[in-house]
């Protein structure tokens, strides 16, 4: 018998745009997301025109062997009519950055185990439809995400002479399988203000481990006395298993001349990566 997630949900809205641009500012949802059927609804004029999947983000945990489903939900909040053909693929790092790789081409893949609850998909004007996705995770894979795609397969023209354009939306799905956790920071850089932007706080961080972490930092500006000054958050991004990224954070009030220090502190799965580095304000 197939063992299935204890699945918590993050949920937020991705844009209509390619597979590089998945959003990944997630915002707390449901324990699962409901289906929905296909619903009629009244044009809202105040509202702009947009296509939106949900979750965006799904963020598992299990073991190996395990399975998910997953409900998700795109709505197309447009005059226009799409179809869309499912499709999975599996991401994977490379060079510290996020390749996404068809289903069965990376050795153990998450994505070659994906059925969809239907293949295609026609989503009429102001409606919503949902697709069911069942995953199940290789005793052996290394990978640790998988992308869900409504690939666009009708041609979008705002005009006669215009190129025709294609929507295809993702969901991210992630899967934290063991307790390897492990963040590796680089030296916190400062940037200084300049008369068109902030101070900005900022570090690289690569994940060393084999398991997603999504850390959520702050910067604190410390005087030469060790006081605090200010503190700022930083962006929040989620990391995969070799991915490195920058956080930045920025600080908008006007610092007086002195010697000050930015502290950098990152909360992911119980633990606390902390660092600093000194700057001067001439």
């Amino acid at each position: 018998m197939t063992k299935i997630f204890k699945v918590p949900i993050l949920v937020a809205g991705i844009a209509l745009g390619a597979l590089s641009t998945f959003a990944q500012k997630p915002a707390p949802g449901p324990q699962s997301a409901p289906a929905l059927p296909a619903v009629q609804r009244g044009a809202d004029e105040s509202i702009p025109p947009s296509i939106s999947l949900s979750p965006a983000v799904v963020m598992a945990r299990g073991s190996f062997g395990q399975g998910l489903t997953q409900t998700l939900t795109l709505n197309n909040k447009t005059g226009t009519e799409f179809a869309f053909e499912m499709e999975a693929q599996d991401v994977v790092i490379k060079d510290g950055k996020r390749t996404f790789v068809s289903a069965g081409e990376t050795e153990h893949s998450i994505a070659s185990s994906a059925v969809f609850s239907q293949k295609t998909v026609l989503v009429k004007p102001n409606s919503s439809v949902s697709v069911d996705v069942r995953l199940t995770i290789p005793a052996e894979t290394q990978l640790r995400a998988v992308v869900a795609v409504f690939k666009g397969t009708n041609r979008i023209q705002s005009s006669a002479s215009a190129v025709g354009m294609t929507a295809s939306l993702g969901a991210l799905i992630t899967f934290n399988l063991t307790q390897n956790i492990k963040l590796q920071p680089e030296e916190v850089r400062v940037t200084p203000a300049t008369d068109t932007a902030n101070l900005t706080i900022s570090q690289w961080i690569a994940n060393a481990g084999t398991e997603p972490v999504l850390p959520e930092g702050l910067a604190a500006v410390l005087n030469s006395k060790g006081g605090l000054v200010g503190k700022s958050p930083f962006e929040s991004k989620r990391l995969l298993p070799g991915e490195r990224l920058e956080f930045i954070a920025e600080y908008s009030d006007q610092l007086p001349p002195g010697d000050y220090k930015a502290l950098c502190s990152f909360q992911f799965e119980g633990q606390t990566l902390t660092s600093n580095g000194v700057f001067k304000i001439p």
